[in-house]
């Protein structure tokens, strides 16, 4: 059974006997199904950890997408050579005092 449907089944079960036991001890409705569900979270956040987890992963897991695609690797290319491209301007040589050039990316010298 997937890890997301047994979470959830788990969650709507604590919700349903909190709210059971709300409206035994005659709370009004309303007031019962908001503190069924706030107990509830705070209940299946302590109780579920393992749970919530295995849904988180296999979430994860199935948006993974491409590691690289032609528009991440042409950007890329685009702005290495960019950055190689552009010449290092010695601020003690510069035109202007006090002037000094940066590559186009924050990364270029990395």
């Amino acid at each position: 059974m997937k890890s997301w449907l047994v979470y959830s089944l788990a969650r709507i079960g604590i919700f349903a006997v909190l709210l059971a036991v709300f409206l035994v001890i005659r709370l009004p409705w309303p007031v019962a199904t908001i503190g069924a569900a706030l107990v509830g979270l705070l209940i299946s956040y302590i109780a579920l950890p393992k749970l919530r987890w295995q849904v988180a992963t296999s979430f994860a897991e199935r948006r993974r997408g491409p590691d690289h695609d032609e528009d991440t690797d042409f950007e890329d290319d685009f702005v290495d050579a960019e950055d190689s491209a552009a010449p290092s301007v010695d601020p003690a040589r510069s035109a202007e005092p006090g002037v000094v050039e940066r590559p186009a990316s924050p990364h270029a010298d990395a």
